[in-house]
């Protein structure tokens, strides 16, 4: 009898301390090991433009700094070039990206449904943080003889990626400024890169290159063999061109900006931004801002365009379109008042 109660004695102890054992190692995925477990992945895809503009090259500085920054949240960022503005906005809107640079006119399209977004209307789109002008750059070789914009007619000019935003912009620019029809012009629908090439080997006589200065396919141009120049804008032009796109604003690329550019050009440009869809998890976009902003020292001399981003300049010349729920909370936060037009 006290051989079989000291068996159960035993058998009752290793069972508590089976128990105990097991029990002691569920801590609800919180520890391991004494270790705090890894927070939740956080994919985040910012798509951009092509790798001859200035959308790209930025988009990676971001998600870079994301990255750095952000990587003890989960957050794994990822840059992807694209088509641009238009591609990018429908991109969010099916779910392909979680944030995108896009010209704040297209955008508001895309919102209220308008212009080539009629049929495909993004009421879920929202703004970010404003970036740089996307500014005008009408480049076109010596050897074409074209000094005007007028001087495009019957030529082969370069419009930018089908779908794009520089597409968009070169189309009104042709037809309302310069006063042809497209028709009149053998248009081309080529990345930065692809027009740059095609320029220089003969096949090509310009382009609009659309971007942050400096565009990195206007320097490579410069840069080359190919003898080219930049068109610029009369104030006469710039007004015909505002009477139908009144989002345009004028501004002014120095001399130097690109090696042979020997004297200032005026042109023409939108306002580019950082975009999101609603849904966007608001913490997640408030640490984006938190990122980009306390970090602006490194940003500037990553990219000249990005000389252009500033706090208080987050929030000017964007368009009508709502912020989203995680940029009001950071701008409320740092004292930005937000334009009545940009609220929810």
């Amino acid at each position: 009898m006290k051989m079989k109660k000291m068996i159960s004695i035993v058998l009752a102890v290793m069972m508590v301390l089976f128990l105990a054992a097991c029990g002691g190692g569920d801590t609800g995925g919180e520890e391991e090991n004494g270790e705090a477990a890894a927070p939740d992945r956080q994919f985040v895809t910012i798509v951009t433009g092509g790798t001859g503009g200035t959308y790209y090259p930025v988009g990676t500085i971001l998600s870079t700094l994301w990255n750095e920054e952000l990587g003890d949240l989960g957050v794994n960022a990822s840059a992807q070039s694209s088509g641009g503005s238009v591609e990018n906005l429908n991109m969010l809107k099916d779910g392909e990206a979680q944030l995108g640079i896009a010209m704040a006119n297209l955008t508001l399209f895309a919102y209220s449904g308008e212009q080539r977004f009629e049929d495909n209307q993004f009421e879920g789109v929202r703004f970010v943080t404003a970036l740089w002008p996307d500014v005008t750059q009408f480049v076109v070789t010596e050897a074409s003889g074209i000094q005007s914009l007028e001087d495009i007619e019957g030529r082969s000019f370069s419009v930018g990626s089908a779908g794009s935003g520089t597409e968009y912009s070169s189309n009104i620019i042709l037809e309302h400024v310069a006063g042809l029809s497209l028709d009149d012009v053998n248009l081309e629908f080529l990345g930065y890169t692809e027009a740059t090439a095609a320029m220089q080997d003969g096949q090509l006589d310009g382009m609009n290159a659309e971007g942050g200065l400096p565009t990195s396919a206007v320097s490579e141009i410069f840069a080359s063999r190919t003898a080219v120049r930049m068109l610029g804008f009369t104030d006469e032009q710039y007004q015909k061109l505002v009477e139908v796109a009144p989002y345009y604003g004028q501004f002014t690329i120095p001399a130097g900006m690109y090696s042979g550019l020997d004297e200032e050009v005026k042109t023409v440009g939108v306002k580019s931004a950082l975009i999101a869809s609603e849904d966007l998890d608001a913490d997640l976009v408030y640490e984006l801002l938190v990122s980009m902003y306390d970090n602006l020292d490194e940003l500037h001399e990553s990219h000249d365009a990005l000389k252009a981003v500033s706090l208080e300049e987050s929030v000017k010349g964007l368009a009508p379109v709502p912020m989203h729920d995680g940029a009001i909370r950071f701008y409320e936060e740092r004292g930005i008042e937000i334009p009545e037009s940009m609220m929810p």
